[in-house]
């Protein structure tokens, strides 16, 4: 019966030995949130001017900036962050230096379909992004373009539509531009 015991032991202890794999290999996205802290540090109290267009109708205003207005606009940024765990392996990364893409691959599933950035060093020049959502009753598209100068944000652009069940698709953009 002992000899049973042990031979039971062995097998699961090799067959374990096979689950773990010897090295992980996780690839390196950019880690978008991260980003963001930053960015709401370093923009501080400023001026923007914020335009706004919403089927057609436009409007624009001059906005003062803190950092919880900031971590409010930039919340984007969580959105398209592919550095999260449900992305891990799912995008096709293409590199060009300075710039990069990283296109979700055929058959994995994520609302975030497209990053491309480019860096000089450790800061960013430009990010872009689509976003795009579809569930049975409704659609939900984006396309966001972020611009740096000195490492701080610049200025960004949100483009997109939505698309309810039996009614008309509403087209927006919003623009930020520091001052």
């Amino acid at each position: 019966m002992k000899k049973l015991g042990y031979v039971i032991c062995i097998l699961v202890f090799a067959q374990c030995q096979n689950i773990k794999p010897e090295t992980v290999s996780i690839p390196e996205y950019p880690d978008f949130e991260e980003l963001l802290e930053k960015q709401i540090e370093l923009l501080g109290a400023i001026s923007v001017q914020k335009e706004v267009m919403l089927d057609g109708q436009h409007e624009t205003q001059v906005i003062e900036m803190d950092s919880s207005k900031w971590a409010n606009e930039l919340f984007f940024l969580k959105e398209i962050n592919p550095n999260q765990p449900r992305y891990i392996g799912a995008f096709n990364k293409i590199e060009n230096i300075p710039n990069q893409k990283l296109i979700l691959k055929d058959g994995e599933k994520g609302v975030l379909k497209m990053v491309s950035f480019s860096q000089e060093g450790s800061e960013y020049l430009k990010i872009g992004a689509t976003f795009h959502e579809a569930k049975d009753v409704y659609t939900h598209h984006r396309d966001f373009k972020v611009y740096f100068k000195d490492g701080k944000i610049n200025s960004f652009l949100i483009d997109g539509y939505q698309k309810m069940m039996f009614k008309d698709t509403i087209q927006f953009t919003i623009k930020v531009t520091a001052n």
